[in-house]
């Protein structure tokens, strides 16, 4: 019976010392969290309070696009800052986590500059080649400026966010690049070129992310009770396993 209770013991020390070693993978971690297109970062508040009290910075920018559009590799450059402030801050991996649109640039940073440990996409947003029914004339329109020489100037173009058309006044060369179905945007919706390991979070609710193909490219997928706004709410709890897992 000693033998017995001792290896229990053991076990017992052995099961406490893994879980604190899960628990503190978390810490020494940086997420950066990236809101959407037109949420803000409301969507992402109850992640970020639980990521914090798991022991990680959590760095939540805000984006141009609150304001229109900058170019894609100019968003990109937004979200670089971000991570270079991080690892001067101590980081010791940096975790990009974005909802919506942010998940678009979180794949696309991932993708074209590298050097983060994971992503996360909440209800990944952002499909040009889905909407381009909605915006191919603004598309032609921004396409025949870039193409005269007027890429820099402003002008009047029609977005589109779940299920909803309204304009947006942007230079022509950022409504490209974010708009092109054949654009860096729409590379990275489908998760091209993503490196290391990614997880896509969708919402039964969300119908749009539901019947997106990017999620079955690669990476793990889950589904969550919700819809396209409250994602990253219902999902704190899965998000943090997960990234304690990697």
């Amino acid at each position: 019976m000693k033998i017995i209770a001792s290896v229990i013991a053991a076990f017992l020390g052995f099961s406490s010392l893994a879980g604190a070693a899960s628990a503190m993978e978390i810490k020494g971690t940086t997420v950066i969290l990236i809101h959407g297109k037109a949420g803000g970062q409301g969507p992402l508040q109850p992640l970020a309070a639980a990521l914090k009290a798991e022991g990680a910075s959590v760095v939540l920018p805000r984006m141009s696009w609150v304001s229109g559009y900058r170019t894609y590799e100019q968003t990109l450059g937004e979200v670089r800052a971000a991570v270079q402030r991080a690892r001067a801050g101590g980081a010791a991996r940096v975790v990009l986590m974005g909802h919506s649109l942010g998940a678009n640039i979180s794949m696309g940073y991932a993708a074209r500059v590298g050097g983060v440990a994971a992503v996360v996409a909440l209800a990944p947003g952002h499909r040009p080649d889905f909407i381009a029914s909605q915006t191919q004339d603004s598309v032609a329109q921004a396409k025949a400026m870039v193409a005269a020489g007027r890429g820099q100037e402003k002008a009047q173009f029609l977005d589109f966010n779940q299920g909803r058309t309204f304009p947006v006044t942007t230079t022509a060369a950022a409504y490209v690049s974010f708009f092109d179905p054949s654009g860096p945007a729409a590379s990275a919706a489908q998760g091209s070129g993503v490196g290391g390991p990614v997880l896509w979070v969708i919402g039964t609710g969300d119908r749009a992310a539901m019947n997106d193909r990017a999620p079955y490219s690669r990476g793990t997928r889950i589904e969550v009770s919700a819809g396209h706004q409250d994602t990253p709410r219902v999902a704190v709890r899965q998000v943090i396993d997960w990234l304690k897992a990697q």
